[in-house]
């Protein structure tokens, strides 16, 4: 074969860097292994693909172009997979699946994620809901990480830490009669109107939602754009995470309830899980989140 992907990344590298050197410093190879590699490919191939002037930059001749536009389809890809064998050879897992909960995903949270991203770039990371899979065991399939409300059964065989808490509020839309009402809203006010109250899932057990019911009449949900989009039209009221409530609440957008002595006894753990034998980008991951906690 006339060419092959150590020519290409030669071709490529020095009409990007502009110079036989800086190609060779970005290969980490001598120049001298450069320009002959070149001559070679030249001979080989029987084209000029560099037009070479004493003190000028080489420039690529008309038959160079054709190969390097043609090459830049294939460098890429070599290149990143040659990132992703590094990567591999340091322990990095090929990929991290992470599970989030929709009231769990505090700032900090996502913070976590945005570091973990940049600084393990080669690592594909998973994002899937809480709610819907399960904590791998072991070598299972399943999510690596979790971050959600403490469940009433923990997976058997992962690692759990506490790591935060839900403080719950409870909303309405400023329109809405309960926003309207002065002094303490009592438990027989919350009762007369229509609570929005997540579906069952594999985080969100009948016990914990049971917990969370205050009204005989229920508007039930899947999602948390159902939810958000019913709360705000006025549908009913919901409790809800403090610290994702408040830039809704600085807004406008929804008024937080005086339920008084209810308000405080509401608290529910957030916890990380993990399953044994994670890489070292989920190793990472568990590290940052407790180092936040302590």
């Amino acid at each position: 074969m006339l060419l092959n992907s150590e020519r290409l990344l030669y071709l490529v590298s020095i009409a990007e860097t502009g110079s036989f050197s800086a190609a060779a410093r970005q290969l980490n190879v001598s120049p001298s292994a450069v320009n002959q590699a070149v001559q070679a490919m030249e001979i080989d191939l029987g084209i000029t693909l560099f037009e070479r002037v004493a003190g000028k930059a080489p420039t690529l001749t008309p038959e160079g172009k054709v190969l390097y536009f043609q090459a830049l389809e294939i460098v890429p890809r070599l290149r990143a997979i040659d990132r992703k064998v590094k990567a591999l050879q340091k322990g990095d897992e090929p990929s991290l699946t992470i599970a989030t909960h929709s009231m769990t995903l505090y700032p900090r949270f996502t913070e976590a994620l945005a570091e973990l991203s940049h600084q393990f770039p080669e690592v594909d990371l998973v994002l899937v809901d809480a709610e819907t899979h399960s904590l791998a065991i072991n070598e299972s399939e399943g999510a690596d990480i979790m971050i959600a409300p403490g469940g009433l059964c923990p997976t058997r065989g992962s690692n759990v830490q506490t790591v935060d808490s839900i403080d719950w509020c409870f909303l309405s839309s400023p329109n809405h009669p309960l926003a309207q009402l002065r002094g303490e809203i009592t438990t027989e006010d919350l009762q007369r109107y229509p609570q929005i109250l997540s579906l069952e899932g594999k985080v969100a057990t009948s016990e914990l939602l049971e917990s969370l019911r205050y009204s005989p009449r229920l508007i039930r949900y899947e999602n948390h754009y159902q939810l958000q989009d019913m709360l705000l039209q006025g549908m009913g009221y919901v409790a809800y995470p403090t610290k994702l409530a408040q830039p809704f609440i600085d807004h406008g957008l929804v008024t937080r309830l005086n339920v008084g002595r209810y308000d405080g006894t509401l608290v529910w753990p957030v916890e990380l899980s993990w399953r044994s034998g994670l890489g070292r980008a989920g190793s990472w991951f568990v590290e940052h989140i407790l180092e936040q906690e302590n």
